[in-house]
């Protein structure tokens, strides 16, 4: 029985790495060659401990190793580097789909997977049931689903979406009915709705600035997302949106108005003034927003 993955697909899908050739380049140019090498070396035959080594790891018991699978699978980060990054109060740090973690820079260890079958198979669910993926265009998505696979794809748990206001909604529309049918252990989303708010008259009913917080189609394409246990929209939307949310899934929902910026730990006090009236302007404009949406009904 095979595995659903291929070291290739996690090293893709996680680092933007290639490692299609990986094999040639572990190789040592300084390694002698056979003419050069020792003929009894050449000739002596492995046992079978040294040939199919049991990984030190699997003598542990099971919850230790699962706490050690956490510690290496999950993406965790010293929050202050970036608060946009950490997953709600946290230290876990989002997976964020468009970036390519360079080896340097990354915050989990996905190679443990390629270990061997039992710790792939004890170690898998960790990985995409315990991070939060973040998005900000369609295509970022399909990639991932399409490198994971759909048996992995079903253990994704928790997404953080953004909808730029000068996105197309059509490829949106694809993708939510694609995780209405695919991402069956989908548990958690936070969507945020862009607008750009600059000037009053981009505000106005029909605007392009507005972005898709008011469509229809939209939220009607969310709402059929089934077995979502917590839903959290934030950014310009309607006004009958979370209470639609409410009645039309089982989900917990969590409105939060207009987009919030939280200040940095090491924020002096005139940055701090400018992040709190940044946020207060934000909100007279989500108020403004909503403003002659009270007739949207999905």
């Amino acid at each position: 029985m095979t595995m659903p993955f291929r070291r290739q697909d996690i090293a893709k899908a996680f680092f933007g790495l290639d490692l299609s050739d990986t094999k040639s380049l572990l190789v040592d140019s300084n390694r002698p060659t056979p003419s050069r090498r020792d003929p009894q070396a050449t000739i002596r035959s492995p046992t079978t401990n040294e040939t199919n080594p049991k990984p030190a790891l699997l003598a542990l018991p099971a919850e230790i190793r699962l706490q050690i699978y956490d510690l290496l699978l999950v993406s965790r980060f010293n929050r202050e580097q970036n608060p946009s990054w950490a997953v709600g109060n946290t230290c876990q740090k989002m997976v964020i789909l468009h970036m390519i973690q360079a080896p340097q820079y990354r915050t989990m260890e996905p190679a443990i997977l390629r270990t061997c079958r039992q710790i792939y198979r004890e170690a898998i669910s960790v990985l995409y049931s315990g991070n939060v993926f973040n998005l900000s265009e369609p295509e970022q998505m399909f990639r991932f689903m399409a490198q994971i696979g759909p048996i992995n794809i079903k253990l994704v748990r928790s997404l953080d979406v953004w909808i730029p206001w000068m996105a197309d909604v059509l490829p949106w529309l694809t993708l939510l009915n694609a995780l209405s049918k695919e991402a069956a252990g989908l548990k958690y989303i936070e969507l945020g709705w862009g607008a750009d708010c600059e000037f009053p008259w981009m505000l106005e009913r029909g605007a392009k600035e507005r972005g898709w917080g008011d469509n229809v189609l939209f939220i009607r394409a969310l709402a059929k997302i089934q077995g979502l246990e917590k839903i959290h929209i934030k950014g310009y939307y309607a006004k009958h949106w979370p209470s639609y949310l409410m009645a039309k899934t089982s989900a917990q929902v969590q409105a939060e108005c207009g987009q919030y910026h939280e200040p940095g730990p090491d924020d002096d006090p005139k940055t701090i003034q400018w992040i709190q009236e940044l946020n207060e302007s934000n909100l007279r404009s989500f108020r403004e927003y909503q403003k002659g949406t009270e007739d949207l009904v999905p």
